[in-house]
């Protein structure tokens, strides 16, 4: 949003020393904020313009008759064998300071800055009375939605839902998206947080019966917030359509234009689908990154004692949040480790466990410090595959390997990244095995143990799974097995 107020300043401090030669300053700020008042009525005027044309030039194109697509099956989330028990070291086996073969290196991704909208939204001259509550993961939530914001849809054909986009697009639902977007902000979603908060916030407005009009609405939300997304019909039902530039399991998808749209509603699948495939202005990818913690409300759950075994003071007492974990669960499941790690742990989980083990690190060295968290995450969670505790393969993210009773390789690899990360400070990269995830760790000088070059920089192969093993020490069967280098950014 524009704030006008910074412009009136900028304007007056630029006129003022000249016109207040020729003029009483009274007469000049009078003067000043007529001619701005002016000013933002016209800005307003050009936004409100340029967004009626842009939503009436898409109602248009809505009326044609929309493309057919198959979808694709849900890919299922593919299996990955694993041992049912921990690697332990042998305590025979002398260190090494080996290179390890690797084979490619993913790119570092992109920040993540969320779409803006099409035009700047106007802010209401009144606060807008919040009328409609709802829970989104146990958090309460007030929007301004009225009797009338509630639509009814006559049907799901191009015509139908042309006009029922002409009455989206009235005035009537700006100072909704406003709201919409300052939650989205207000509560750190990310962009499938945000999707989520507005499938919530719909269905619990419309109810049940009602989930065309509750997804032509999430639609229209999401397309005035400058999110790239689609909607399509099958049978009687709309749908909308999410692209990703990662896969996603379980849910069904259409190739459209080289892309992958996935369908939102993880039940329909295997449909013939009727497409509305028409670009809205500005449009910006849908991306499943989480690059800050959403902030729910708060559910303590049980807390666990995790203990090391090897430095017995390393002992913390954490408790989740439940609702956070309950977010976790609905969160699509990808092969896109980096993901897991840039989440990083919460807030509440940070002020119980860090400064527990940030006293046990105190005047360390980097290779003592990073051993004493190495072995944590080595002896302190018990040890199950993904297909003992879940049925299926399920990376967690970190709180998660703090809620739930077991870990597997991955949740332990993306737990040491990130407390490497935060509390060393030390750049460190996932190695990706076809049956396993390590870490590696750049300490910045000649450390020795296992390693590979990345960039001219030495990182050393530091294993979270293989339990009594320092860091530089890398499991016998990976020794020669070509990994793949996932950055974090």
């Amino acid at each position: 949003m524009i704030d006008f107020r910074k412009i009136l300043f900028t304007c007056v401090g630029l006129g003022c020393i000249s016109s207040l030669s020729a003029q009483s300053f009274e007469e000049y700020r009078r003067q000043a904020l007529s001619d701005f008042d002016s000013y933002k009525a016209e800005e307003i005027r050009k936004f409100k313009a340029y967004r009626d044309k842009v939503n009436a030039e898409y109602a248009e194109y809505m009326r044609r008759a929309w493309s057919e697509y198959k979808a694709l099956p849900a890919d299922p989330v593919p299996p990955r064998p694993e041992p049912p028990k921990p690697v332990v070291k042998d305590p025979d086996t002398k260190p090494s300071n080996a290179p390890i073969p690797f084979d490619n290196i993913l790119p570092m991704p992109a920040p993540v800055l969320p779409p803006q909208p099409v035009a700047p939204l106007p802010v209401p001259e009144k606060p807008v009375r919040p009328s409609f509550s709802f829970a989104f993961y146990g958090t309460p939530c007030t929007v301004g939605l009225e009797e009338r914001h509630r639509f009814s849809l006559a049907g799901v054909d191009e015509n139908k839902v042309a006009e029922a986009w002409e009455l989206l697009s009235s005035d009537t639902y700006l100072s909704v998206v406003a709201e919409c977007l300052s939650w989205r902000d207000r509560l750190q979603f990310c962009d499938w947080g945000y999707v989520r908060f507005l499938e919530r916030m719909t269905t619990s407005f419309f109810g049940t019966d009602k989930p065309n009009e509750a997804c032509l609405l999430q639609m229209y939300i999401l397309t005035q917030s400058g999110y790239k997304v689609r909607i399509a019909r099958a049978d009687d039902r709309l749908v909308l359509l999410l692209p990703s530039k990662n896969n996603i399991y379980e849910y069904a998808y259409l190739h459209i234009g080289g892309c992958k749209y996935y369908v939102a509603d993880a039940s329909m699948r295997q449909k013939q689908f009727y497409v509305f495939d028409r670009e809205f202005p500005k449009e910006q990818f849908f991306s499943l990154r989480i690059p800050r913690e959403p902030l729910l409300s708060m559910r303590a759950a049980y807390a666990r004692q995790l203990t090391a075994k090897r430095y017995l003071e390393v002992s913390a007492n954490v408790a989740t949040n439940r609702n956070l974990i309950d977010f976790y669960d609905d969160y699509p499941l990808t092969d896109a480790w980096n993901i897991y790690a840039e989440a990083s742990l919460s807030a509440s989980v940070k002020k119980q466990l860090y400064p527990v083990l940030q006293k046990a690190i105190a005047g360390k060295n980097k290779v003592a410090a990073a051993n004493i968290l190495i072995d944590w995450v080595q002896t302190a969670f018990d040890y199950r595959t993904d297909d003992e505790q879940f049925g299926q393969e399920r990376p967690l993210f970190a709180d998660e390997t703090l809620y739930y009773p077991y870990s597997d390789c991955e949740d332990r690899a993306i737990l040491y990244a990130i407390l490497i990360r935060d509390l060393l400070g030390l750049d460190v990269v996932l190695l990706h095995y076809p049956e396993h995830l390590a870490t590696a760790v750049c300490f910045g000088d000649d450390t020795s143990g296992d390693h590979l070059m990345i960039d001219g920089r030495k990182y050393i192969v530091c294993d979270p799974t293989y339990i009594g093993a320092s860091i530089g020490e890398t499991m016998p069967q990976y020794k020669q097995t070509r990994a793949s280098v996932v950055r974090i950014r």
